[in-house]
């Protein structure tokens, strides 16, 4: 940039080149997790200079981090307006986009990143990020290989890419995948805590030396990270039978966070017993089977029942595409209000009775681009036993699998969990205990009302006894179990035992 503060200068303005030093500043303080301080350097520079790119990108890479996204999004649009082919700028939007939910937006934006830099590391890793997001493990993994290929090996790729693989049962690839960038010195909290997250016997690091390494060169000052670290560290001593040390951990990892969750714990309570109390008015009418279409398979149980284990034993049998936790319901309700100009919401049942059939042919439209050639897509997304009778009700050739599991032994694992977002009760043992009660009543009672379309299971019959479950399934599904071997499921029947003095 030559100034045009002196005739024949070369370089900078003083005030220009002071311009870029404190852009430099800010973007050093960001890196270093001083959002505050990044912020009110770059914040006064955007005010006086409207049209300054460099700012504008770096306060909305701090607004991302201090996640307030849509400012994050105001200003990386304007950076975009400002150079529409600057792809750091276009992954930066991408990420604002898929943090506010926009997925669909986030890809289209980093496919046009991509066109520019089409062998950039972060740019596959972003995209990683977008497909786990909608549940398409498969592109996600790809997109992961593709970044870690490209590139060095950091974090995001490597623990996306180890959470599709868990997610899709390969546990043990998900476990070589963590230890092999451990060793190649890619030692942060999140892969260790993602480590913890693995069956027992799958991870072979010491994973509480580790974590104890890490405190003792990483400072835990953040309240979020030294969170993040306790639940880690109580789930690598449950794994070591230090029982009494981990009931510890784990105390002092949910305290915080049942309080800061009390709010919408409230909230979740009040939809709780709406859905209940609606669920007991419905009738049981659902509807009939359609010839060709595909079947809208719903396993659904408390968090932590076992439905990823049932699913993945379904999944065996030919012709079936896992779905696990895709927001293709929500994604319809979302559009069907768009599409009639009302105040959008992701709830059916907050969708008005007239634009029902909408909703239907928006998810049946959804699930087509979805199943391919599968005759049955499933879901797990536990939420949606708030409206399995409207579900039935509104879709055709909708099932239902419905999970439960020992009080104790779900009990422990949501506690032990830390949930990337909702689930507000999970860090409250009484809060935990009214969730399931509710629950288990939710599926009698949708078993009761919808006996043609449901079947109840138990995470103990599943882990045990896999292919009774497994032929069960395959008949109320009108498919055929065929010769394929069952690969072992995993199971932590009795991981309660050591803490039912605690729980109770």
């Amino acid at each position: 940039m030559v100034s045009k503060g002196e005739p024949g200068s070369t370089g900078p303005s003083p005030s220009l080149r002071q311009s870029r030093e404190l852009v430099e500043e800010a973007e050093r303080l960001r890196r270093q997790g001083k959002f505050d301080r990044a912020e009110s350097i770059c914040y006064p520079l955007v005010r006086r200079h409207p049209k300054y790119l460099a700012a504008l990108h770096t306060l909305g890479l701090i607004y991302l981090d201090k996640r307030n996204f849509e400012r994050a999004l105001d200003c990386l649009i304007r950076a975009s307006m400002l150079d529409p082919t600057n792809w750091m700028t276009l992954s930066a939007l991408s990420l604002a986009y898929l943090r506010l939910g926009a997925s669909e937006m986030a890809a289209q934006t980093l496919n046009r990143a991509l066109a520019i830099r089409p062998q950039e590391a972060s740019i596959f890793s972003l995209l990683g990020e977008i497909h786990r997001e909608e549940r398409e493990y498969a592109l996600a993994i790809q997109a992961y290989r593709q970044a870690l290929s490209f590139g060095p090996t950091t974090e995001t790729p490597v623990a996306g890419l180890a959470l599709c693989l868990s997610a899709l049962g390969q546990s043990a690839e998900a476990a070589r995948v963590l230890g092999e960038a451990y060793d190649r010195g890619v030692r942060t909290l999140r892969l260790l805590h993602i480590m913890t997250t693995l069956p027992a016997g799958t991870v072979s690091i010491d994973i509480l030396e580790a974590l104890s390494r890490l405190a003792s060169v990483q400072t835990m000052t953040d309240a979020a990270t030294n969170n993040t670290y306790l639940f880690a560290n109580a789930a690598a001593l449950d794994a070591a039978g230090r029982y009494e040390e981990a009931w510890d951990a784990a105390v002092k990892a949910n305290r915080p966070l049942a309080a800061e969750y009390r709010a919408e714990l409230k909230a979740e309570i009040e939809r709780r017993e709406s859905s209940l109390a609606r669920l007991r008015a419905v009738s049981t009418a659902h509807q009939g089977p359609i010839p060709q279409q595909p079947i809208s398979l719903f396993i659904l149980g408390p968090s932590r029942s076992g439905k990823t284990t049932l699913e993945r034993l379904v999944s065996s049998l030919d012709h079936v595409k896992i779905g696990s936790e895709a927001p293709i319901v929500e994604k319809a309700v979302r559009r069907t209000f768009q599409t009639a100009a009302i105040p959008t919401s992701s709830r059916l049942e907050n969708l008005p009775a007239e634009l029902l059939p909408s909703f239907r042919d928006m998810y049946l439209e959804g699930l087509a681009q979805r199943v391919g050639t599968a005759r049955v897509f499933t879901n797990t997304l536990p939420g949606h036993i708030h409206n399995a009778a409207l579900l039935a009700n509104v879709i055709p050739n909708v099932r239902f699998l419905l999970v439960k599991r020992n009080l104790d032994d779900v009990t422990w694992r949501i506690y032990l969990t830390k949930y990337l977002s909702g689930n507000a009760y999970a860090y409250d043992l009484r809060a935990i205990l009214d969730y399931l009660e509710w629950y288990n009543t939710m599926i009698e009672l949708t078993a009761e009302k919808l006996p043609d379309v449901t079947r109840i299971v138990s995470y103990e019959a599943i882990t045990s006894d896999p292919a009774t479950i497994l032929h069960g399934a395959a008949e109320f599904c009108g498919l055929e179990v065929g010769e394929r071997p069952m690969s072992p499921l995993p199971s932590d029947h009795g991981c309660s035992a050591h803490y039912v003095q605690f729980l109770r």
